[in-house]
This record gives C-alpha cells, structure tokens and sequence, in this order.
C-alpha cells in the first residue's frame, strides 16, 4: 500500500503547490494550504497532520492528500503545523496570505519510528468533479469478499444479484437499473464487456483488488460512450506496492475452497513484476429446498495473470496477461455431467470458458508541460454450454486504444484523444448464427476550468462512428462547488450509449424454456443522465468524523431495447421503446465513528422504475424499490481484534406476469420483502489474519426459486426469475497473509 500513496499523494501534492501560488482566491475569513516532507527529493503530504492556531482551541488536521482549510483567529497570528516524528514549524500569517504550503522537516532527536493506521472502509472523493466513492483495500476485508461480485454487500451504490437459478451467475444494478447500463473498467481497459459479463464479475478475486472506484451519473468521455449510469474502475494491486509473497485462503461450510496467491519482485530500479493466481473449486451437491435442482453450480475456476511495471524519469509503462479456465455445471442434482445431454433424462447445463487477455499503459511527460498517455487491451473469449435442450456458444476477439493528451495549468486543464474499438463476435444459438462485427473508431476533448480553489467545472464532447448504429454524439457536463469547509455540492449531466447485447443481456432467454421472439431490428440504446450530490462532513467529537451524503440521479431513455416478460409467460418480446422509460434513484448514507474503535455506516435508497410495455407505462418487473443497509464495525484499541456486522433490508418487487400459466405455475403480483445479516470476526497477527465468518446469518431464501422444476422439459419452466437469495445460511473460515 506504501508505494500506491506514494503515488497518489505525489499528484495531490504538485495540484496544491499550483493552487499555493495562487493569490486572493479564497476569502478573506479562511486560510488553506498543504502540509508536507520530502524524502528521496520528493514532496510528499503529511496526513492528518495538527495545524492550529498559537495559544487558543481552534485547529482541524490535513486530510487525506495533505490539505488543511481553517478560519482565521482574531486572538492569534501565529500558526503551528505539528506531527508526530516532525519539528513543529510556526508562521506568522500576515494580511493577504490566504494559501501556504508548509515544509516539515524530520525530527532526529527521537530515532526512528514507525507509524501506522488504517484507510477508512469507504470514503468520497471530496476534491474530485465526478460524484465518486472508493472501496478500499481495508473495506474489501471487512466480508467473504471472495470475488469482485461479493464486494458490495455493505454499499448501497450498486447491487448484486443472481441473474438464474442454475448458473448461479451474477450481476449488478446501478441506479435501478441493469449493469450492463454501467461501465466496467479494470484499471481504465473496457475487458469486462461483451461475452464475459454474465460471469465477469467473479473472475477477479478480491484478493487482487486494491481499490474500487465507483462514479454515479455520466463519467468523464476520455473512458467512451458507455456510461450511462455510472462507473465502476477496479484498481489491482501493482508491483511495485505488493510484498514479496502474499496468499488468501478460504473454505465455506457448502464446500467451496478458494486459494490466492501473489507475488512480486524488483527486477530492477525501474522494473518491477508481479504474478497473480485464483483457483476456486466446489464439486459438492446441494439442493437445500428439495426441487431436485442445485442449489449452486459446480464450479472448478483457474485465473493467472502477469504484470510488468516500469518507472522512469518522465516515463512510464506497464504490461500484463491473463489467461483463465472457468468449467460451471448446473441443474438437477442427478444429471450425469460426464455423459452428453442427449444421453440424459434430466435437465443439465455446461458452461466452458476460455479466455485470454492482454493490456498496456504508457505515459510520458512531455517538455511543455504536457503528457501523452496511450492505453491498449484485447482479449479472445471462447465459450461453450448447454442449458436443458438449448444450446449456445461463443467465440469473441476484441482489441481497444485510447490515446491521451493531457496539458495541465493553474486553472485550466484540457485534455483530449482519439478511441478505436473492434469485436468480431460470433455466436451460435440452438444451431443458429449471430453474427456480429463492430468497428468503433472515436474522438473527444474535455476541458475542466477551476477560476476559484473552491469550484470547479468540467465539459465534454466526443464523436463516434459506430459501423452498425452509425453517429454518437456525447456531450457531459460535471460541476464541484466547495459550499463551505465541510460541504460540497455536485452537479452533472450528460448523455451515454449503448450497443445491445442479446444473449448476455438476457439470461431468460438460456435459463427458461421461453421463445425468443424479435418484433423488430433492434436500434443503439440512448439515454440522458442527470444528478446531484451533496455531502456534508461533521464531528461528534474528537476523533469522532462523520459524513452525510445525500443524492439524486434521473435517466431518461430516448431509446431502449424493452424486454417484455409480462404479455406471454411463455415467450420473450425483444422491440424498441415505444414511449417513455425512466429511472429516478434518491440515497441518503451517513457514516460515523460513533464511539473510539466503533464505525457506523446507515444508508437508505429509493428507486422508482418505469418502462412502457405495450403502450403501458409499468412498474420495471424484479426491481425492489426500496433498500437500506446498516453497517457497524469495531476494532479493539490494539487493532488485533475486530468486528465486522453488515444488515441489508430489501424491499418487495413487481414479478413479471404469470396469469395465463396453469394455476400451480403462477406467481403471486409481487415478492416479499425480507431481511439478510451478514457478520465476520477477524483477527490480527503480525503479518497474518484469520477471518471467520457467516453470511445470511437471517436463512431466508426465495421459495421455489425455479418455475415448474417438476416439469424443466415443459413450456411454463423459468429459473430467471429470481429477487432473493436461493441458499441458507453459510459460515466460512479464511487465512491471508500479507
């Protein structure tokens, strides 16, 4: 961790010593700046670092980047910048003098010393134009967390489900609506799109996971023209902040074992390497509710990746590789998986992935001031399955660049590049091919004005052709206003779009004995994005933060691909919008440290979805309106023991229509609202951490999670309609050492 906030810290600390220079940009009732050291002859912040007033209480401490803002005294001119390790260092602070970048030198009298501490679980960007939250490396840790799809258990900002009962497959929802509406991003390299989705998000343990970034609304249009929710970057642990050896281990009581193993070296001043490596394995049979089907698929996954980094003065660049093995069976519990569907009487599904990836970054800093940043990724995806009598496989081959030029100054920052993506995807359904070939080349300039150290303003445009769906054109806007010293407001705007998918938008169409019926050519999904945040930082006394944070987004489609479940039970309806479609998501989370050693977190969250379904403007089916969590988390003075308890309330949801069904084959209008607990012990040694724990400690489950399981052969057979969880109660235990 030392060398990525190194890193990050490095870049908050040019960014203030800029803003430093800046004269009579702050009233005359406040005094900010930057308190830092240097080591090795570079300016590093100091975190949280004492700054106050001589002789009187009034103070406050350096953020996390090193940036202090305080009100003047009318008793003293005389401030002192104090931390542990450091010679305290008084100024006298004289008419005019607004901004101050304050240098501390290392206090030899007391030896060496070491210092640690803990980043919060979660924490907003105050400082950053988009509306965005970070998962940290500390958070990850606080649940199983065994993949990047059980990552998001204690945060509202976007929800995991279980897309069928026989895959088990997962995905996610932001702002109401589906993840494919959010972009994906590992490190800023769209790989998480196209045939992986469906499973994508369990292909990245959380053990190599450094940070997620998660922005809601429109995200910036360097990143493409996709977001139309939001964006979800996973950071991976780099090579040069790894330890030389690192492993997780973890067993649940259902039989699923997973190990992680990490490792790094330097092969040099500048170069660096790390291998990363996943293996999951659960061949056990469950079927908890007696319908005869699993419960879980049977799962044997392997993921091995290899990644270079290189620093240089004024350059650098890394590389990396994935390649992995994923083999899922599912359906009833007696299906013979060695024998082939044909030779059995029972309902089965197979699912074999292969796949390779490959990226690379580089970015050199050129003489003007400027920099030139270029990103590259591919992968090749191959996939083969069967579910009951439907067949499907896959092959895809796709390759992304992004080239970034980026010129920086005291208040403005233009930044602008050019985008090409190509897939050649070809799919074969029940001995049907679907073939399609996108070409996207892309242009785009944002420019980002900030007249005042407390506001801040983005804009912009990009231009894609599409070979397919022909001109995008997207314009965004973000802005930041610094209200006061301890609330920001946030505003943005902007439009996305999006290339429909067919089969891995819609797992009814493999998971259910539903027909596919296409009304219609299906046209590029559109929509405009709209919203606001607020957050607001308070004390409940010392060492005692908390934080409001307050927001609203709207999407309005102007057009959408409507999959209509509710006119035949029996049938998929695949047409275009017709109509209005519409999402509006308000939350409200607060989080606290209410006593020393005690974190608590509390979040509510609303949606309300609509689409019109044949000329009928209705409520979007399998979408809970209503969704709170509460999160509390208590580490002992020593930081060896702690406590992690997560609460999630999901309210009901409209399920699709069933009324023409046989009467044993209907569901009733809408699902249950219901309760999950999630709890995990952990405890702390020097370099290792045992972790026990339980999730779903409340043991409700969905009831008959799949639709006429006595009859899978029959037309009425549907194993995606799922709002709640289909297994009880799990306990794990886990070992990392790091």
């Amino acid at each position: 961790m030392k060398a990525l906030n190194l890193m990050l810290t490095l870049w908050a600390a040019g960014t203030a010593l800029l803003f430093a220079q800046e004269k009579d940009t702050y009233t005359c009732g406040h005094i900010y700046g930057i308190v830092y050291h240097e080591s090795h002859q570079d300016t590093l912040p100091l975190v949280h670092a004492n700054v106050y007033w001589l002789n009187t209480a009034t103070g406050t401490t350096t953020d996390d980047e090193g940036f202090f803002r305080l009100d003047l005294s009318a008793s003293s001119d005389r401030l002192v910048a104090d931390y542990v390790g450091y010679s305290a260092d008084t100024l006298t602070v004289r008419p005019g003098m607004h901004n101050l970048a304050i240098h501390l030198q290392p206090d030899h009298r007391h030896g060496e010393m070491t210092i640690t501490g803990e980043k919060p679980h979660t924490h907003h960007l105050h400082e950053a134009e988009v509306n965005t939250q970070i998962i940290t490396r500390q958070g990850l840790r606080t649940l199983a967390c065994c993949n990047l799809a059980e990552s998001f258990e204690n945060s509202l900002s976007v929800d995991v489900e279980q897309s069928d009962a026989v895959s088990g497959a997962k995905r996610i929802k932001m702002l109401g609506l589906a993840g494919f509406y959010t972009q994906v991003l590992v490190e800023k390299n769209p790989v998480m799109r196209g045939l992986i989705s469906p499973f994508g998000m369990e292909y990245i343990p959380g053990f190599w996971i450094d940070a997620i970034d998660i922005s809601k609304g429109t995200a910036s249009v360097a990143t493409g023209y996709e977001s139309l929710t939001g964006q979800i970057n996973i950071e991976l642990v780099k090579p040069e902040q790894a330890k030389p050896v690192s492993f997780n281990a973890f067993q649940n009581s259902m039989g699923r074992s997973e190990l992680t193993f990490t490792g790094a070296t330097k092969v040099s001043p500048r170069v660096s390497t790390m291998l990363l490596s996943y293996a999951s394995y659960n061949r056990q049979r469950w079927d908890e509710d007696n319908d005869t089907f699993l419960d879980m698929p049977l799962v044997s996954h392997l993921s091995l990746m290899n990644r270079w980094k290189y620093s240089g003065e004024g350059r650098d660049g890394q590389v990396g590789f994935k390649i992995l093995q994923d083999r899922r069976d599912g359906g009833q519990a007696h299906f013979d998986f060695d024998r082939p569907p044909s030779a059995n009487a029972l309902y089965g599904s197979r699912n074999r992935i292969q796949r390779y990836e490959f990226f690379s970054k580089a970015g050199s800093a050129l003489a003007d001031g400027s920099s030139l940043g270029l990103i590259l990724s591919g992968f090749h995806h191959r996939q083969e399955s069967f579910w009951g009598k439907k067949s499907y496989d896959g092959d895809e081959k796709s390759l992304h660049a992004n080239l970034i030029y980026e010129k920086s100054g005291e208040r403005h920052t233009v930044s602008s590049g050019i985008s090409f993506s190509m897939a050649q995807r070809d799919e074969v359904y029940q001995q049907q091919l679907f073939a399609t070939h996108e070409r996207t080349p892309g242009v785009f300039v944002e420019y980002t004005y900030k007249p005042v150290s407390h506001l801040s303003v983005m804009s912009g445009f990009r231009y894609d052709r599409h070979n397919l769906f022909g001109s995008f054109y997207t314009p965004r806007f973000h802005l930041r206003y610094q209200m006061d010293a301890l609330t920001s407001l946030r505003l943005s705007a902007g439009k996305g779009y999006r290339v429909p998918h067919l089969f891995m938008d819609n797992p009814s169409i493999l998971a259910s004995a539903r027909e596919v019926i296409f009304q219609e050519p299906l046209k590029a999904e559109e929509a405009w994005n709209a919203g606001m945040q607020i957050t607001r930082d308070f004390s409940l006394g010392p060492d005692r933060p908390g934080t409001v944070v307050i927001d609203f987004y709207r999407t309005e489609f102007v057009q959408q691909t409507v999959v209509d479940l509710d006119q035949n039970p029996q049938a998929i309806l695949l047409y275009n919008l017709d109509g209005r479609s519409y999402s509006n998501s308000g939350q409200i989370e607060a989080t606290a440290t209410a006593v020393k050693g005690v974190d608590v977190t509390a979040a509510y969250r609303f949606n309300d979805v609509r689409m019109t379904f044949a000329d009928r403007l209705n409520e979007l089916p399998l979408n809970p309106r209503h969704k709170g969590v509460l999160v509390l988390s208590y580490a002992l003075p020593n930081r060896k023991w702690q406590f992690d308890v997560t609460t999630q309330y999901n309210g009901r949801t409209r399920l699709p229509n069933t009324a023409d069904n046989p009467e044993i084959y209907r569901l009733a209008g809408h699902s249950p609202d219901y309760v999950q607990l999630f709890a995990q012990v952990t405890r702390k040694f020097n370099k290792l951490e045992l972790y026990l724990g339980g999730e779903n400690l409340t043991g409700f489950r969905q009831r008959q999670p799949i639709l006429a399981w006595d009859q899978p052969f029959s037309p009425y057979f549907d194993s995606s309609l799922i709002w709640g969880p289909t297994s009880g109660r799990r306990f794990y235990l886990g070992v990392r050492l790091n």
